[in-house]
């Protein structure tokens, strides 16, 4: 009888192994296919589930890691960069008023550049603190920078230059006696703009450029002949008067170009055309034909960095100053000309430029 059952239990343990196997090869089936998962399949749902829980966690509960985005920054809405108080002042007699053909868009008014400040003399820049306090500060421009010591800046991101090439609408020169200075109107979708390199992913609209003879800026010591600034505004303030007012709080408000000539056998040409409308507008006001902002400024790719002010009152310290780092060309005579639109027979020993201020605690980066 013991015989007997052996062919039974193991017909019984045959058909356990069976339905095991049966549902080990049913389990291991996919439950939308009938193919065997592999290590891929796992792997995807052990992500679909790492994803779901993280979902959870945001939309439930208070995330562990908050993540800043810098986004670009928005374009002011009005065609220059000027003071609101200033579009009510007159507008100086010999400057154009010019009318857009398209009636959405409203006349162009060509005004000064710079919010009006008490009046100020280069002569007398040792008086400055009293009445503008902020050109005693421990932060102020022109600097002489040094030869060796600089901070060499490394993976940084190139400098960006947009709507070098497009040409202004109009382009008008101003001599004040103290300084020559250029402006212009582009569309507002044209306006030429910075970015990248030392000012990061902050944009800054061009605002006008001045003429200073000598060079404010040295280096090591030596003093150019001639020395060109442009000057530009963040692109977050509507207008210079409002970058003005956020400036104790935001120390690069602004961003300056240092355009440094040395004596060579021919002048940069648009240096060149620069001086000769400026000698022809003497001590008026006139416009110029519209060039790019490329032919007085041309982009760069190696400069000095540091953090400074303006180099006239009210000597504001929320500067980005960029110090090109291969200087343009002049000529002597080119200078002596130029020295002509400033200096008059009456004040031979007046000033047309700041001295070098205390470099301090300040730090100079070089970006190639």
């Amino acid at each position: 009888m013991y015989l007997e059952r052996i062919p039974k239990i193991t017909l019984c343990c045959l058909m356990f192994m069976h339905i095991q196997a049966s549902g080990y090869t049913a389990q291991s089936q996919d439950q939308t296919s009938s193919r065997t998962n592999t290590l891929f399949d796992d792997a995807d749902d052990i992500q679909r589930q790492l994803d779901n829980e993280a979902r959870d966690r945001i939309k439930y509960g208070r995330p562990k890691t908050i993540w800043v985005f810098h986004f670009p920054t928005h374009f002011p809405e009005h065609n220059s960069l000027i003071d609101p108080t200033e579009s009510q002042m007159r507008c100086p007699r010999d400057v154009r008023v010019r009318k857009s053909n398209k009636r959405e868009e409203e006349d162009d008014v060509m005004t000064p550049p710079l919010p009006p400040f008490r009046d100020w003399d280069y002569n007398d820049q040792a008086k400055w603190p009293l009445q503008f306090p902020e050109c005693g500060g421990k932060s102020q421009s022109p600097v002489d920078l040094p030869i060796a010591g600089l901070i060499k800046s490394r993976g940084a991101r190139a400098l960006l230059f947009q709507n070098y090439d497009v040409q202004a609408k109009a382009l008008t020169l101003m001599n004040d006696g103290k300084r020559v200075i250029l402006f212009g109107e582009w569309r507002i979708d044209q306006r030429p703009l910075i970015y990248g390199g030392a000012a990061h992913s902050r944009r800054y609209l061009f605002h006008h450029l001045t003429l200073h003879l000598p060079a404010e800026h040295t280096v090591g010591g030596l003093q150019y002949p001639l020395e060109t600034q442009a000057f530009y505004v963040s692109a977050e303030y509507q207008n210079m008067g409002q970058a003005l007012d956020a400036s104790p709080s935001d120390p690069q408000a602004f961003l300056a170009v240092s355009n440094l000539y040395k004596y060579a056998n021919h002048t940069h040409k648009g240096l060149e055309d620069l001086l000769a409308s400026a000698k022809q507008v003497g001590w008026r006001n006139g416009t110029l034909c519209g060039k790019s902002l490329s032919f007085f400024n041309p982009p760069f790719k190696e400069y000095a960095c540091y953090q400074g002010s303006m180099t006239a009152p009210p000597c504001t310290e929320s500067v980005l100053w960029l110090i090109r780092g291969r200087t343009l060309s002049v000529t002597r005579s080119t200078v002596e000309e130029a020295q002509t639109l400033l200096i008059s027979e009456t004040e031979p020993k007046h000033l047309f430029f700041r001295s070098t201020q205390p470099l301090n605690d300040r730090k100079v980066y070089l970006f190639k």
